[in-house]
């Protein structure tokens, strides 16, 4: 089930965020039309994409992780004139990127080791730090949505000026933000 979901995606929809199963057209922000705040998941950075390269391992799609992974190196970027959801971007496109929670990513991403672990002529391509790059580029632009007097981070983020609208408004959402900063911040530091 989920490789049909995966393969519509990639045939109907890539590199749009995501796919409207109904017309079988990709979301594309500011050319579909609007959802309203339901589309602030959306930042035109291949969504989809991003959010299911753990998924492909964990199927065993070896092959089609190493295109995604290939796919969201060469034409994903960050830099969208939108507003966007910092929970729903944290959660789908800095974990995608880290595809953990854990500490073993600082010298590498997880799932790339992993790969390039069980099937050594994987992956020769990629230099364990494209993605994790591209995380801390994400990362960072997330980072100033921290920035309140409650230490509650804002709900939205806007890019490339960065301003903030909003306050989040759940205990989960701000969990799970300030561990997934725990640990970029940990990979900074290690990195910085």
């Amino acid at each position: 089930m989920f490789m049909h979901g995966y393969q519509s995606y990639m045939e109907y929809a890539f590199p749009a965020d995501e796919l409207m199963p109904l017309s079988c057209r990709g979301r594309v922000r500011g050319v579909t039309p609007s959802r309203g705040d339901v589309d602030d998941s959306l930042g035109n950075f291949t969504l989809t994409l991003i959010d299911t390269l753990d998924t492909l391992v964990v199927v065993g799609a070896l092959d089609e992780f190493e295109r995604a992974v290939k796919l969201v190196v060469d034409n994903t970027r960050f830099d969208s004139d939108l507003i966007v959801s910092v929970f729903e971007t944290n959660i789908r496109v800095l974990g995608g990127l880290l595809s953990s929670n854990s500490y073993d990513i600082f010298e590498g991403h997880l799932l790339a080791e992993l790969v390039r672990a069980k099937e050594p002529t994987r992956l020769q391509w990629y230099n364990n730090r494209q993605l994790l790059k591209m995380a801390e580029d994400v990362g960072n632009r997330l980072l100033p949505a921290f920035n309140t007097s409650s230490g509650l981070p804002y709900s939205r983020v806007y890019k490339p000026t960065i301003w903030y609208a909003g306050s989040s408004k759940t205990t989960k959402r701000h969990m799970s933000l300030l561990v997934a900063v725990q640990c970029f911040s940990k990979w900074q530091h290690f990195h910085g």
